[in-house]
């Protein structure tokens, strides 16, 4: 049987502004998993740059966009995103979300 293939990345950025690096990234280690059932939904990768420990990308994979728009539009999204650690601040207009076409891999 062969792995589906996504059509389409979404990846959201955004910049620790107040050293809780260690803390954002033990509660991505940490998620309740939520996405994981979503319709269309592949893969999440959570990565941090070495030369910028305090940038988070988050990439989503997923078979086609209307699948991540209408979980992005869910109480589900919301939910997903209550293990946010408290006090958590990020910096002004450093986050990003970006739409991907997935071309190969």
């Amino acid at each position: 049987m062969s792995e589906t293939r996504p059509e389409f990345v979404a990846m959201s950025r955004f910049v620790i502004a107040n050293g809780m690096e260690a803390e954002v990234k033990a509660a991505f280690r940490a998620r309740p998993h939520l996405v994981d059932n979503a319709s269309g939904f592949l893969r999440l990768d959570v990565l941090s740059p070495l030369e910028a420990p305090g940038e988070i990308w988050i990439m989503t994979y997923w078979t086609d966009a209307g699948s991540y728009r209408a979980w992005h539009r869910s109480h589900v999204y919301h939910d997903a995103h209550q293990g946010i650690p408290k006090g958590l601040r990020l910096v002004p207009g450093a986050q990003k979300v970006s739409e991907l076409e997935y071309v190969c891999g």
